[in-house]
Order: structure tokens, then C-alpha cells, then sequence
């Protein structure tokens, strides 16, 4: 597992999105994930630690477990399948023990940043989505990079057409990500 930060949240004009960057502690690399501009806007939020005089969702959801003396450990970012990110929530309580619990990748980012936990991204996936964020000669980056800069544009493309309601498009472009991926998990 790689132990990241937030450390951007930028506007994608192509997507009509937000990319947020998370940057890995132990080196130079980092992934942008996409979310939308609510989920832009609660992690910006919690970021800059401005609560809000109501509780929102996360606030709630953390006033619950809270009250069930549970503790929350870390996210995790496990998975990314057909354009789309998987996190879960690792929660832990004595009477139960550790308990994985599914969310959005946006969701699980909030409630890292609102109740201080780390977040971690498989290795796995780390290593094929990463780039590398250091200033340097582009010519000596490796194919890895490459496949991983492919993967970015398709996903970017896919984002637009699904926005651009070309399901056909978008079809044949989550099929072209698919295979790409598989590749590099092969190598």
C-alpha cells in the first residue's frame, strides 16, 4: 500500500470536472481522480478544515460512528475497473473487529481529511496509474508511463463522451481502457 495526500484539487475543462491529485509520501508520483464538482467543493471543504453550521452527509455519517465507538483506521483506493476508481473505508470496533466497508473514492477523501486518517492506494495500481511529477527528460520515461498516459487520455475521452450522452463511443472507449489495463498489469 502507498500512503498519499491530497495535494491539489484542480478544474478538468474537457471533463467539465475536478481532478484531485494524490501524491505518494515516498516518491515524486502521484494519480489524478476524477469527481464531480459537489464532491470538488466538500473536499476543498475539509481540506481547508471550514465546517459548515449545519452537519453535511460526512459529518453525520461521522456523528454515527463516533456514537457506536468505532473507530475509522484508513482508506484504501483498491481498484480501478471500466473508468472508474473503488475505495473502501476501514473501520474498527472490539466487539466486531475490522470491517471494510465500500465507498466512492470522493466520499472516502472527506472523511479521511474531516476525521485525519491516512489514505492508501494499492500498490498494484499505484505503480500502473501513477506518473511521475518530477521535472525531467520526458524522452527517458519508460513504457509503463506511456501505457499509464494512454490510459489517462482514453479516460478523459471517456468522460466526454459520456457527458456528450455517445454511449457508443463511450462503449467502444471503456473496452479500449479494459485492454490497455490488463496489459499493464501483465508486465
Amino acid at each position: 500500500m502507498k500512503l498519499v495526500d491530497i495535494k491539489k484539487i484542480s478544474h478538468d475543462p474537457r471533463s467539465k470536472g475536478y481532478l484531485v491529485t494524490l501524491k505518494s509520501f515516498e516518491d515524486s508520483h502521484s494519480i489524478d481522480i476524477l469527481v464531480g464538482t459537489k464532491d470538488a467543493k466538500q473536499i476543498s471543504l475539509a481540506k481547508e478544515g471550514i465546517n459548515l453550521p449545519r452537519p453535511s452527509t460526512h459529518d453525520l455519517l461521522l456523528n454515527i460512528v463516533d456514537s457506536f465507538d468505532i473507530k475509522i483506521k484508513k482508506i484504501i483506493i483498491t481498484d480501478y475497473k471500466s473508468s472508474t476508481y473503488y475505495s473502501k473505508i476501514v473501520l474498527y470496533n472490539t466487539s466486531m473487529g475490522e470491517i471494510q466497508v465500500d465507498c466512492r473514492p470522493s466520499d472516502g477523501m472527506i472523511i479521511s481529511l474531516k476525521s485525519e486518517v491516512p489514505i492508501y492506494i494499492s500498490e498494484n495500481l499505484f505503480n500502473i496509474l501513477s506518473i511521475d511529477d518530477t521535472p525531467g527528460d520526458k524522452v527517458s520515461q519508460n513504457i509503463q508511463v506511456e501505457s499509464t498516459s494512454s490510459l489517462k487520455k482514453l479516460n478523459k475521452e471517456l468522460g466526454e463522451a459520456i457527458i456528450a450522452e455517445e454511449y457508443e463511443i463511450a462503449a467502444r472507449l471503456r473496452d479500449e481502457i479494459s485492454a490497455l489495463s490488463k496489459k499493464s498489469i501483465k508486465k
